[in-house]
């Protein structure tokens, strides 16, 4: 069961006494993580100790989730009929106290689909004559569905490649065929993984261990090199321009805030809009980056180095830079996805999506050539090399 902490309130003058759900002065939007048969606990408080009993009514209104979805850009649906239910429709603040009794919103997560965002619209109806923040009257449960999947466990010893993302090219050296991923004018690359553990060497090269990208061009990492820790979370060298002249490129970077620790699932994304770059880790964005705008490469590392990466999972920099840990659902995209988009699809998004360029589960089901399937259809399936262990029961969310 998951309970819905008291969150301290403002000063009761500043709105005259009044009621709001428990929680939702700093936002509506309540995160719900369904794992088989689960519960939430629905509470309400006062700005000031009620001096006689309140009743108060809640009830779901589904009527709220078509503005909900227009204010915040996502497509959240109601949960199907028989998949939720409420406890009851009243709670009571007691006399001489400031929260009410537990309401609990039931859901079943095996009548849930994977990858689709539920929401229910929980409201005060009714406060006995107290005035309602109007503001905190509803929460918006966005409903997850967890599920459990294999990962691919790199551990320094093996990774994938992308060799469809590089341009095929004629005898004489000119393009046949030009990579989808060569000039994105739009891009989204996001990707889970789980340390287990990193190199102890901050200013060598042993020290980085890259994750997904190209060498030069667009690469996210672990450490730099360059003395910063090799528990740091780096998006290393975001270069924007030309989409064949490395000369003619802009680069930028940027870093998580804190030091990752081993043994923990986490979701980093960037997003390039054709002006902005903005990471995001877990969902919640942590740095945005003015560019000069131009188009992103990710088709192979810079043109003039004595290797030609293509676009790779757990390697850069030729054959080093190894992983240490798990990776699963590995996206790009040709869009700018938005926030909310991101958080909705953290453990899973439909492989039609618009937008969508290739799309690896790494679940432990290979392809007869032992090739991880691009679940697109587009035919971008991730080579393996080296040795790749998988492990099972990784719940996400986690």
């Amino acid at each position: 069961m998951i309970l819905m902490g008291l969150t301290a309130c403002k000063d009761g003058a500043e709105y005259g006494d009044a009621i709001f759900l428990t929680g939702t002065l700093s936002s509506q939007d309540v995160r719900f993580s369904v794992d088989g048969q689960s519960s939430y606990g629905i509470t309400v408080s006062s700005t000031a100790k009620a001096t006689e009993d309140i009743k108060i009514s809640i009830q779901v209104d589904a009527s709220k989730l078509d503005e909900y979805n227009k204010r915040t850009g996502r497509n959240s649906q109601l949960p199907p009929e028989g998949s939720y239910a409420l406890s009851g429709n009243e709670v009571i603040i007691k006399a001489g106290t400031a929260q009410s009794n537990q309401l609990l919103v039931e859901a079943d997560g095996n009548k849930l689909k994977e990858g689709v965002a539920y929401c229910i619209p929980v409201t005060i109806t009714s406060a006995n004559g107290m005035s309602v923040l109007e503001t905190s009257r509803t929460a918006f449960l966005l409903l997850t569905k967890v599920i459990e999947v294999k990962a691919a466990y790199l551990a320094r010893t093996g990774g994938f490649n992308i060799f469809g993302f590089m341009d095929e090219k004629n005898e004489d050296g000119t393009i046949k065929r030009e990579s989808p991923v060569r000039a994105l004018t739009q891009m989204t690359l996001e990707m889970k993984v789980k340390p287990m553990s990193f190199p102890n060497s901050p200013r060598s090269a042993n020290g980085i261990s890259s994750l997904v990208g190209c060498e030069e061009n667009f690469l996210f990492r672990f450490g730099d090199g360059a003395g910063n820790p090799c528990d740091k979370l780096q998006l290393a060298k975001a270069s924007i321009g030309s989409a064949f002249h490395p000369d003619q490129k802009d680069h930028y970077e940027a870093w998580a805030e804190n030091p990752f620790p081993t043994g923990q699932w986490l979701h980093f994304a960037a997003v390039y809009d054709g002006s902005w770059f903005r990471v995001y880790l877990d969902g919640e964005q942590i740095q945005a980056v003015e560019t000069k705008g131009g188009t992103i490469n990710l088709s192979m590392a810079y043109d003039g180095h004595s290797w030609e990466d293509c676009f790779s999972i757990g390697r850069s920099a030729g054959n080093a830079r190894f992983f240490d840990g798990c990776v699963s659902e590995c996206r790009v995209w040709n869009v700018a996805r938005t926030q909310s988009e991101l958080q909705d699809g953290i453990c899973y998004v439909d492989p039609t999506s618009d937008g969508l360029v290739a799309y690896w589960r790494f679940n432990g089901e290979l392809q007869p050539d032992g090739t991880v399937l691009d679940e697109t259809g587009h035919g971008y399936n991730a080579t393996t090399f080296g040795t790749i262990q998988w492990v099972d029961y990784q719940k996400c969310p986690w």
